[in-house]
């Protein structure tokens, strides 16, 4: 329960716009966890569609990534679908 107290503590101090940066970076999660849900990809599918290793995957999911254009268009491509929409 104090963890939570903390926690939300310290939440209060964070910019409105590291706040934004998270809410994207969860719904990109929410995304991709979806489409792979969806379509039935594993995680070291996905990892060789994109060229990379496994463990950068698991890291995007269980995190709050930072992604690059780059890393996003990677992940569209090899997910066939968009992950942002401008």
């Amino acid at each position: 329960m104090k963890r939570n107290v903390l926690f939300r503590n310290q939440l209060e101090k964070v910019s409105p716009a590291v706040k934004r940066e998270m809410d994207w970076s969860c719904a990109i999660i929410d995304k991709i966890d979806m489409i792979l849900k969806r379509d039935g990809i594993s995680q070291r599918e996905l990892a060789r569609r994109i060229g990379c290793n496994e463990t950068q995957i698991t890291r995007w999911t269980k995190g709050f990534p930072n992604f690059t254009l780059s890393s996003l268009a990677k992940l569209s491509e090899a997910l066939d679908e968009s992950l942002i929409n401008i």
